[in-house]
């Protein structure tokens, strides 16, 4: 009976080969969860974006809706000088902050109820300079920042402080009207601007880089 040795098993070349198309396997893999997590982190992103937009947008109608109501110019604003005194004015086109003022001394409680339900909470309206636009992203980026505050709302960094995020907003405010040549013209009625294109703008920031969204709309005297 002869006997002959076994060879079975796996040769060193083999062994590196299987090695490498096993390591080239999770590269794709690893590169594919980082792709999946990238477009969740957008995803997430552009929710939050929206938000934010469609808030500003709220606002701004808020403060035309309350002063109608109260029988009051429908485009008189409080604007917050830069040691957040507020001062009436008119609205007009500039670049602004715009939030909800969640301070304890602001907040308006239901006086019949008492029971701690909260009527209204004044907006406030920052105005930014400069008035027109800014030259930079990261300028914008600076004056503009949003942070959560102890609640989890979103708030300028001017306000109070909280945990910063990655996101910016602000308002363009201008009047309605039309350009030419080397002029432009307000579209007025009875020697006042009527109709204000509201411009809300929020700024992403992601990996040094900034993206921008913007939504626009009109406001005006619904009751004309």
């Amino acid at each position: 009976m002869i006997i002959r040795p076994t060879t079975s098993g796996f040769t060193l070349i083999e062994l590196i080969v299987g090695m490498t198309i096993f390591s080239i396997g999770l590269a794709g893999i690893y590169a594919l969860l980082q792709t999946t997590m990238s477009s969740v982190r957008y995803s997430q992103d552009e929710i939050i974006v929206s938000g934010l937009l469609r808030e500003q947008m709220d606002l701004v109608n808020n403060i035309r809706d309350t002063n109608l109501r109260n029988y009051i110019p429908w485009d008189s604003v409080l604007i917050s000088a830069s040691n957040w005194s507020m001062s009436s004015t008119i609205l007009m086109g500039a670049v602004y902050t715009i939030e909800n003022s969640f301070s304890a001394s602001g907040l308006t409680f239901d006086p019949i109820l008492n029971d701690g339900t909260i009527v209204k909470s004044p907006i406030r309206l920052t105005k930014i300079d400069p008035t027109t636009s800014f030259a930079t992203d990261l300028e914008k980026w600076n004056k503009t920042q949003l942070i959560l505050d102890d609640h989890g709302r979103y708030i300028h960094t001017g306000s109070t402080t909280g945990a910063p995020t990655q996101f910016a907003s602000y308002i363009i405010v201008s009047p309605l009207g039309y350009t030419g040549s080397t002029w432009f013209t307000e579209v007025r009625k009875d020697q006042k601007n009527q109709w204000w294109i509201i411009d809300a703008r929020v700024l992403v920031k992601y990996n040094g880089g900034y993206r921008e969204y913007d939504a626009k709309s009109m406001i005006t005297d619904w009751q004309k």
